[in-house]
């Protein structure tokens, strides 16, 4: 009998679409709001001032995807690497001394409620399949949740692709408004800003089932809180 659910792909890599998603929206919009909080002197130097939003934005945009997609993928490599270290000395363990690791299974139930009949029952049906005692032992002893079935360069793309796309967004007006002024361009891409981020909080709504309000209030309070932050940042470098 086959098991009728499964995570869908973006399910499944929803954390780090979240994550790489908020995050290119900030970073972005923190070059944008440096950009907006100095002071311009003349139109020249504002003509001037696109061309470099731009070039430290884009460069900024892909140098932080990349380096984001690239950590996320070595740090699922790393977890892998050590999950199956400690699973390969555990297993060792329930070999050589399954005495000692059977005693340690008893305790572990009876410190989750389990009585010490009932705890000793299970533990000796535990002893006939070793995978599930191992995936018992990795877990409550251990703390350690499996990520074998984690695959690092999804991981990783999932990273790139939401901090490129949604952090795009609060470059757009520079793109096409390079004409306008330099409080509207600001505003313009502000309100990208919170557009990206309601899209982010609906796409939370549609993955996780919660209530639409929540999903998208918290991820745009959250969001707001580090843009504001970010242009708080900006006008210190008010010339």
């Amino acid at each position: 009998m086959e098991i009728a659910h499964r995570k869908s792909a973006v399910a499944e890599y929803f954390k780090e679409v979240i994550y790489g998603g908020i995050d290119g929206i900030i970073t972005t919009f923190a070059v944008v709001s440096g950009f907006s909080g100095a002071a311009l002197s003349s139109d020249m130097t504002v003509q001037a001032s696109f061309a470099i939003v731009l070039l430290f934005g884009l460069a900024n945009l892909f140098a932080d995807a990349i380096s984001m997609g690239l950590g996320n993928f070595l740090s699922v490599r790393a977890e892998k690497d050590q999950y199956n270290s400690e699973r390969a000395k555990e297993r060792e363990l329930l070999r050589n001394d399954p005495a000692g690791e059977f005693e340690e299974t008893v305790t572990i139930m009876t410190e989750k409620g389990f009585s010490e009949n009932d705890a000793r029952t299970l533990a000796n049906i535990y002893r006939h399949n070793e995978e599930y005692w191992l995936d018992f032992m990795m877990t409550n002893e251990y703390g350690m949740s499996d990520p074998r079935g984690d695959n690092p360069a999804l991981t990783g793309l999932s990273t790139f692709g939401a901090f490129l796309v949604f952090g795009s967004i609060p470059l757009i007006p520079f793109l096409f408004l390079a004409e306008a002024d330099s409080s509207v361009l600001f505003k313009v891409s502000a309100f990208g800003t919170l557009i990206a981020l309601i899209l982010l909080g609906l796409l939370k709504w549609r993955v996780v089932n919660t209530s639409i309000w929540r999903s998208v209030v918290e991820v745009v309070f959250v969001g707001s809180v580090a843009a504001t932050i970010a242009f708080m940042v900006g006008t210190f470098f008010r010339l």
